[in-house]
């Protein structure tokens, strides 16, 4: 029997069904890439400015900062260089799971009927 994986949150159910490998490929990279993004804050360097120094297009800079980029240690060896950091910082970050958090939705107000609530008397919590 197939899941029906558009009950519930769509995004939970399809990681929950990935290999535990496909997993830390698709954290790595989205990790790498706010790391390379935090550097680039930390140093004073926009986008446009990276890009220029590594040769590439604004688009191309977007694409990798989006964590669907799988980088090669050749363009990790660039990206280095053009920051003037060793390769090592840029893999200096805290693995953060992309799926953290569960959310629970309730209603704040339970004595009042259904159909005069809007979206102002419901409330979310992560937990």
């Amino acid at each position: 029997m197939k899941k029906n994986i558009f009950k519930g949150n769509i995004l939970k159910n399809l990681f929950e069904e990935m290999k535990e490998i496909e997993k830390v490929q698709i954290e790595t990279k989205f990790n790498l890439a706010n790391a390379l993004e935090s550097l680039l804050k930390n140093k004073g360097i926009s986008k446009s400015e990276f890009a220029a120094k590594m040769g590439k297009s604004p688009s191309e800079i977007s694409k990798w900062m989006s964590g669907k980029h799988n980088f090669t240690i050749d363009t990790l060896m660039e990206i280095a260089h053009a920051l003037k950091v060793d390769i090592a910082e840029l893999l200096k970050f805290k693995p953060e799971p992309l799926i953290k958090t569960k959310v629970t939705v309730h209603r704040k107000k339970k004595d009042e009927p259904k159909k005069d609530q809007g979206l102002d008397d419901f409330e979310y919590i992560d937990e």
